[in-house]
């Protein structure tokens, strides 16, 4: 029972990493659970500004912007399923289920950390671009 249970500690230490998929996870989890400081706490920082600054200006409460936006992290109120990531130095694009239709999210690591980050898709588009343009002359299969 005792190796049972240090096996099981093992897997779950392993899957608690900070990887995109995992915060694309948590985040759409306390979205569901309502949990909005926590929703807040898997943006960046960046990003957490300009939502703010934005909600001051356009005479939105930051609770009821927050409340919008987590509705966005779930379907039907239901965390939405991490399906594949994809990691371009440090940018990445989770592409999650949400019922049946796929979402995307892009993030950016910040100080060693995976965040949720408003207008980077672009950013890890580019660099995705570059790479698979970079293995085309080499030769190589692109990625994705």
């Amino acid at each position: 029972m005792r190796a049972v249970t240090l096996c099981l500690l093992g897997v779950l230490a392993a899957g608690c990493r900070d990887s995109p998929m995992e915060v694309v996870l948590s985040a759409s989890a306390a979205a569901a659970q309502g949990d909005l400081v926590a929703v807040q706490e898997r943006f960046s920082v960046f990003t957490v500004q300009r939502l703010e600054r934005h909600w001051r200006q356009t005479n939105v409460q930051a609770a009821q912007g927050w409340t919008t936006l987590a509705s966005r992290l779930t379907l039907d109120g239901a965390a939405v399923e991490p399906q594949q990531e994809e990691i371009r130095g440090d940018y990445a694009r989770v592409e999650a289920k949400a019922g049946t239709a796929r979402r995307d999210y892009f993030l950016r690591k910040v100080d060693g950390v995976w965040r949720i980050e408003l207008g980077a898709g672009p950013r890890f588009r580019r660099l995705a671009q570059a790479a698979d343009e970079s293995a085309a002359g080499a030769g190589e299969k692109p990625d994705g």
